[in-house]
């Protein structure tokens, strides 16, 4: 390739830079979006597990929370498999809609504004610069 071959005009160079700067908007873009989807995912199943905990301490007395499984009575046999299911129902719905929530995330461009402060400088008389 010769010299002259290889030096790119100035609307190459504009060009080429307004590209770049896409591609870095677009990859901010996801992170932004993967970044939301991460914290968002996080709450909703702190959510729902803490729900589950609640109960569990609350209520747990009822189906024999904490005790070996040989030493439960009969009655809190029965209370620990209406638990169980109850559970189970409390489960598939939080992440049904955790799922819901995620698709409908991904229907829209986010960006994250990041975190900012202003702050006032004063001088020792205080006025402000």
């Amino acid at each position: 390739m010769s010299e002259k071959e290889k030096t790119l005009t100035h609307y190459q160079l504009a060009t080429a830079q307004q590209k770049q700067k896409e591609i870095k908007e677009e990859k901010y873009k996801q992170r932004s979006k993967k970044r939301l989807s991460t914290i968002f995912t996080t709450k909703m199943k702190t959510s729902f597990i803490g729900a589950i905990s609640s109960c569990e301490n609350n209520f747990g007395f009822l189906w024999g929370h904490g005790k070996p499984e040989e030493d439960l009575t009969d009655e809190e046999q029965g209370m620990k498999k209406i638990w169980d299911e109850a559970r189970a129902e409390i489960l598939d719905n939080g992440n049904t809609q955790l799922r819901a929530a995620l698709n409908e995330i991904n229907n829209y461009s986010i960006g994250w504004d990041r975190y900012h402060m202003d702050l006032d400088i004063t001088d020792n008389e205080g006025g402000t610069n």
